[in-house]
């Protein structure tokens, strides 16, 4: 499994993989509580709105994730009294990070006015160096005249490359031949099947064509090709040709072994522990009969003599039995 992440920049949520991964909670379990730490803070989200939303799930199945949730500490209900109405509600709070019992909660905002002062004035706290001077004032020591030392001679330092996103001028390639340099155009105008905002012009694929060549001549299949060109876009690509560019020299696969179809095929792995050969897409460990689970053996193969007579004594049981020859002297009736 290939994992592609894009860089955002906004409207995002960070979670920590021990979160995400953690076994004790199901998966319904991690997937509301990534969706209730997406949310701004003050939102109204229950178990009945999740349900609604979620009719596939059920309200059964949204209570039984939250307790869950409840149980570990990611999902805490509080039930406090209003001081001016009396009514007495309950409070949700959801954190990344499991809450020990008996945590204290995070106060709520206060609703109180804060602190006027004159126009002009500091925030409160924060002290007046006018009113309230650090130190004494006085008169100020005179200020030393600064020996003038030599300046070295700085050393010139080579500029970088410009990362422009197009190789550099003196990134030569050696010539393919033009079979491959078709097979390379074409492979770069069917990106676009992959994602539609790599299409290219004819003259951008025959352009990059000597960039993509080494692709074709290194053995890279077309699927790879697709993976590792198209996947991982940033949101908006400003200019497929540059950003293509780019990918074909940075991205560029080592060259594959290529095997002679002469030569003889390469031997099985041998188990390690019977020595008996492995399956061919098994390289390495120990068969399936020495690990406990290889299939119960069959019973031994007749032999052809054995096959011949029971086949013999099945067409005896079949075979309908003819009466005998009656003798002409024999009287009828008894």
């Amino acid at each position: 499994m290939r994992i592609n992440l894009s860089a955002r920049t906004r409207a995002f949520t960070v979670l920590g993989n021990d979160v995400l991964r953690d076994r004790r909670l199901s998966f319904t379990a991690r997937g509301i509580l990534a969706y209730l730490l997406s949310l701004p803070d003050g939102a109204r989200e229950d178990v009945r709105t999740l349900a609604d939303n979620n009719p596939g799930l059920g309200r059964r199945g949204v209570a039984k994730a939250v307790d869950e949730l409840v149980a570990l500490g990611y999902y805490v209900r509080r039930t406090v009294r209003d001081p001016e109405s009396g009514q007495v509600r309950t409070e949700t709070y959801v954190f990344d990070t499991p809450q020990p019992p008996g945590t204290p909660l995070p106060p709520r905002a206060g609703t109180g006015a804060g602190a006027v002062g004159k126009a002009g004035a500091f925030p409160p706290g924060n002290k007046n160096p006018e009113e309230e001077p650090t130190h004494p004032r006085g008169p100020l020591p005179p200020t030393p005249t600064p020996t003038p030392t030599p300046t070295p001679t700085p050393t010139p330092v080579p500029a970088p490359p410009a990362s422009s996103g197009a190789p550099d001028a003196d990134h030569v390639l050696p010539e393919a031949p033009p079979e491959t340099l078709a097979r390379a155009a074409a492979l770069l105008s069917r990106l676009v099947g992959a994602e539609p905002q790599l299409a290219l012009s004819a003259a951008e694929s025959l352009a990059l064509a000597p960039l993509a060549a080494p692709w074709i001549e290194s053995g890279v299949s077309e699927v790879e090709a697709r993976f590792l060109l198209a996947g991982g876009l940033p949101p908006v690509v400003h200019s497929a040709r540059a950003l293509l560019a780019n990918r074909l020299v940075r991205k560029l696969p080592a060259p594959r072994a290529r095997r002679d179809p002469a030569a003889p095929a390469a031997g099985l792995a041998e188990c390690g522990t019977c020595r008996d050969p492995l399956p061919r897409d098994q390289l390495t460990g120990i068969c399936a009969a020495c690990s406990g689970v290889a299939p119960t053996p069959r019973p031994p193969a007749l032999s052809p003599e054995a096959v011949a007579q029971r086949a013999a004594a099945v067409r005896a049981l079949v075979r309908p039995r003819r009466p005998g020859p009656r003798s002409l002297l024999q009287p009828d009736g008894g």
